[in-house]
């Protein structure tokens, strides 16, 4: 490349660069010294050999000056963040290396005291329960809407307003302040992990006088700003900066996730309120505590190059990827009826239903009574589905969460796609999710049309389970070996059938849990030693020390601090519900986060983690 050329290079990734090419003698961490070391043995010249010089070169101590510092925000580092915070829109961004995850906790530990009260959606990242526990602070939760397909909702607006926000905090047995003017933090997932995005601009509005902070969870929304599509629709919107009053705004993202950086890669964007303020040094300190004094120089310089992507090419990249998603939803659909002229089943597109699809807002809106979104919808929620998380249905589930005779379960067709190559985002009992990055090129969607059509007629001549599988028969002898795939489909949902499952799923968030200590104080028991393991039929009426968390489908049933419901509750009758899967079809197990399995008389037992009873009979 011309010296000319790499002066429009960004800044810290130009320097990094021009540094790693003086190839300077290293009497510094890394050990590897520019991988020299690694090539010393067999297992670390191929290593070397597989990342390339160039990483290894790149690999830096902090304690090279001319690259400035992480850390402290000075030199070349600084002023990538401060491009970026332009690019992004945001006053303030800081380059996030250990995830969203870490992001979050940074947000808490500059904006949140112990006692303090946070608003939380139970659909949250488990990171944000994380960082409520490490501050010490008092959850008042904004319950998601139940969904007859068993995905993620969004909070409705009703729950943004001043009278539902009292509610919630005087029905808290935890909040000690109840008549707190304003809670001290709000924290929202847009957009949920299954595409459905606020408006976000309204719910600033909404919660500017009920909050002093407001925390957007963005982790898999990095991109919106770079679209008209998204208008309004995102934490660092310029309306933020319009409207004269806002509560301070931050907006955690994984730049990894749906752009281009390294894995790991976040940021943190903010932007002061009109009336509330940070102090901003707080904010430089918060992220000292989280961030490593070893930096991984590349995965900085990857937030780099990622910004410089997004503000030459931002729209570019978005524009392409929401198309190849639109033209995939419509495949997807032409298929679909032509199939159905023949009476035959296919994947159903979540997605508004009727005229052709365009990329117009308008059209992607979920309304009040649209029977496709599994939802009830308000006309004050505002909700729109992002296009470039495409949601399949698989057969077996109706609108009002009944099901039908014939149906095929989801993590078969997982297990299939994963055979062929295909590795879907994430899957529930009758949906899969696949995310439309700008890599995704035209000809992969084509490639996934195909196998979903392989997949109908693979299923269709009840192929082997063995063919596809050849790891379930050798796991679990006697199961599958003279079992074909639909035979498999119709046994597994003539299981969640009978237990009616999706209407489970559907009821779970109607009544939460009652909360019976803080969550940092049944973390503390367990740290105290204060903890122990019981049955699913022992834990009604005790205090769960984990986070509770089922995919499908996806959000927590238990908080840490909150009491077990009756054995008879849609949540612990869920539990033993997902036990007995796992037992009748090994190998498909639903993955659990809070849950130890273990295997007993050849059997899978769920195991939760609750605080000791006192002599009295309440938590320790």
């Amino acid at each position: 490349m011309k010296n000319d050329e790499e002066l429009h290079l960004p800044p810290f990734y130009r320097a990094l660069k021009a540094y790693a090419r003086k190839k300077a003698a290293l009497w510094s961490t890394p050990g590897h010294t520019s991988g020299r070391g690694l090539q010393t043995t067999a297992a670390g010249k191929d290593f070397y050999d597989f990342f390339g010089r160039n990483l290894f070169l790149s690999d830096l101590s902090s304690s090279v000056e001319e690259l400035g510092s992480i850390l402290e925000h000075q030199g070349p580092p600084a002023e990538a963040e401060k491009r970026a915070a332009e690019i992004f829109g945001a006053e303030v961004t800081f380059f996030v290396l250990n995830g969203t995850s870490t992001a979050n906790k940074v947000v808490f530990f500059a904006a949140v005291a112990p006692g303090d009260l946070v608003l939380v959606g139970r659909n949250c990242h488990k990171s944000i329960m994380h960082a409520i526990i490490m501050n010490e602070a008092i959850p008042v939760y904004l319950t998601p809407k139940p969904c007859a397909y068993g995905m993620i909702g969004p909070v409705g607006a009703e729950q943004f307003t001043k009278a539902s926000i009292r509610a919630k905090i005087a029905q808290s047995p935890l909040a000690t302040n109840k008549k707190a003017a304003k809670v001290q933090l709000a924290v929202l997932t847009n957009s949920t992990y299954d595409g459905v995005i606020y408006h976000a601009d309204k719910v600033k509005a909404a919660l500017a006088d009920q909050t002093h902070f407001l925390l957007f969870d963005e982790a898999w929304y990095a991109y919106a700003a770079f679209h008209p599509f998204y208008e309004h629709r995102y934490a660092m919107s310029p309306a933020t900066r319009k409207r004269a009053h806002m509560p301070p705004v931050f907006a955690s993202q994984s730049t990894h996730k749906l752009l281009l950086a390294f894995s790991q890669g976040s940021m943190l964007h903010f932007r002061q309120g009109s009336a509330e303020k940070l102090d901003l040094q707080g904010l430089v300190e918060a992220n000292l505590m989280h961030a490593s004094t070893s930096p991984f120089y590349p995965l900085f310089a990857s937030l780099d190059v990622n910004a410089q992507i997004m503000k030459e090419n931002g729209y570019e990249l978005i524009n392409k990827a929401l198309g190849t998603a639109l033209r995939f939803r419509q495949a997807v659909r032409r298929a679909g009826q032509r199939y159905a002229q023949r009476g035959e089943w296919w994947f159903t597109p979540w997605q508004p239903e009727g005229k052709r699809l365009e990329l117009d807002p308008k059209d992607w809106k979920l309304k009040p009574g649209a029977a496709w979104t599994g939802m009830d919808i308000s006309p004050e929620d505002d909700l729109m589905l992002d296009p470039l998380k495409v949601t399949l249905l698989t057969p077996g589930v109706r609108e009002d969460a009944s099901m039908t005779p014939f149906g095929i379960p989801a993590c078969v067709v997982k297990k299939y796609l994963q055979a062929r190559g295909v590795v879907p985002e994430k899957t529930g009992f009758y949906n899969l999710l696949f995310l439309f990055a700008p890599g995704v090129s035209t000809e992969r969607t084509a490639e996934l049309l195909r196998i979903l059509h392989d997949f109908k007629l693979e299923y269709a001549d009840n192929s082997a389970v063995t063919r596809w599988f050849p790891g379930l028969a050798a796991a679990y002898p006697g199961r599958y070996e003279h079992m074909g795939l639909a035979d498999l489909c119709q046994e597994m949902h003539r299981f969640l059938q009978e237990a009616d499952v999706m209407r489970r799923c559907a009821s779970l968030y109607a009544t939460p849990p009652v909360q019976a200590v803080p969550p940092h104080k049944a973390y503390y028991g367990l740290t105290e030693g204060k903890t122990e393991y019981v049955r699913l039929c022992d834990a009604p009426g005790r205090v769960s020390v984990f986070m509770i968390l089922p995919y499908p489908p996806g959000v927590p049933v238990i908080m840490p601090g909150e009491r077990f419901p009756a054995a008879d509750s849609p949540i612990l009758s869920f539990l033993q519900l997902n036990e007995d899967f796992d037992n009748r079809f090994p190998g498909f197990e639903t993955e659990f986060h809070g849950v130890k399995k273990t295997w007993e008389n050849g059997r899978v037992v769920y195991w939760v983690s609750v605080l000791n009873k006192t002599k009295k009979g309440k938590a320790a």
